[in-house]
């Protein structure tokens, strides 16, 4: 009811203004329990339809690249022609949750085939061929215009293309682990700068009619930022020097994802007291505490980037990305003090460093803020 309280009175709004005509038209939502038991029913089965491809498709193909490429070429097929009919049919949350789940198996077994027809299982340890599937998670992205599987989609890719750049700088499978921080620590600032970029041209995205598209893929990488962050935070070895003379490359300092994602959180910060024509020495104020808050928190991405993505969040208004951040924060402070890198003086202090520092922050930049400039 509130929500329609709020529609009927931007419409109001509008009309005044001229920008629209006619009566409002209320919103039909189907009530939450509704949408859960339906979605359930899509996904059960879809289960079924599976299981029955396993035991009667699958074990015949099975060891036949081409015939597997082919099956999973027909389910995604069939999924896209899903989500056209579910687009106006009035069973759209079942159908539209059976033709995900129908995509995910056929792109599992488009996958494996390709993997089988290509050489073997020896090429999933190859960086190609993650490549090979991030590409295709893209085209997918293109092909089908629904959002929820542009979101599942996307963070495929984005899953593959860590994959593929791991397998690349690890050099030897058994120290494939090693590099992890090393390899997230690119991909870490690269999405949460895709993500900035996305916030800052939103607007210019919804004016071309362009927005839908692009947001699930926003979604979809700030969720991998996050989460790779958070890896990179805890994942860090202090006896990764160990292994570096076996096989594996030789890492260099583990605090490349702090500074390029304060690098960013900077950038965007930079980029905030431009559009909000802030004064010399507001901005200034913004820029040296962005700068001692990324430094101190240079060995904890995930707090970095989960700053980022409120910061994002109150840019755009999204309660959903405003939670991931949080949540980000919390479990990037958590992980940040059970690491093993640091002694706990040096993580204790720089956390009540961080802490002094925003809190001064935000009793010093009001004030300026406050301050009238004398003509």
């Amino acid at each position: 009811m509130n929500a329609d309280r709020i529609e009927r009175s931007l419409w109001q709004d509008l009309t005044a203004c001229g920008a629209v005509q006619g009566e409002y038209a209320a919103t039909l939502r189907t009530p939450w329990p509704i949408r859960l038991l339906m979605g359930a029913a899509g996904w059960l089965g879809a289960l079924f339809f599976q299981l029955f491809l396993v035991g009667s498709v699958f074990a015949a193909t099975r060891g036949n690249g081409p015939a597997m490429i082919t099956t999973g070429g027909m389910m995604i097929g069939g999924a896209v022609i899903l989500y056209r009919v579910a687009g106006a049919g009035s069973g759209r949350i079942a159908l539209g949750q059976f033709a995900l789940a129908a995509s995910l198996g056929g792109q599992g077994m488009a996958i494996f085939g390709a993997a089988q027809a290509l050489g073997g299982e020896w090429l999933v340890d190859r960086a190609a061929f993650w490549l090979g599937v991030a590409a295709f998670e893209a085209v997918l992205y293109a092909i089908v215009p629904n959002r929820l599987h542009r979101f599942v989609v996307a963070l495929g890719a984005w899953t593959a293309l860590a994959f593929a750049l791991n397998i690349a700088l690890a050099g030897a499978r058994l120290h494939a682990w090693v590099v992890l921080p090393w390899s997230l620590g690119w991909l870490v600032p690269l999405a949460c700068a895709a993500v900035t970029v996305f916030v800052l041209m939103e607007n210019m995205l919804a004016a071309r009619g362009q927005h839908g598209r692009w947001e699930p893929l926003a979604d979809a990488t700030l969720l991998f930022a996050l989460a790779a962050a958070l890896l990179v935070t805890g994942a860090t070895h202090p006896l990764a020097v160990v292994f570096d003379g076996h096989d594996a490359p030789r890492l260099p300092a583990p605090w490349l994802a702090g500074v390029l994602t304060g690098a960013v959180l900077l950038a965007f910060a930079l980029a905030e007291c431009w559009r909000l024509h802030a004064d010399m020495r507001v901005s200034g104020g913004v820029v040296v505490v962005t700068i001692a808050f990324a430094a101190l928190m240079v060995m904890a991405p995930a707090v970095a980037a989960g700053v980022l993505a409120m910061a994002l969040a109150l840019r755009r208004g999204s309660l959903p990305w405003l939670g991931l951040g949080i949540a980000a924060v919390v479990l990037g402070f958590v992980w940040y003090y059970g690491s093993l890198q640091w002694t706990l003086l040096a993580k204790s202090a720089t956390l009540v460093a961080a802490g002094a520092l925003l809190l001064t922050a935000r009793a010093v930049l009001p004030r300026v803020s406050r301050t009238e400039v004398p003509a």
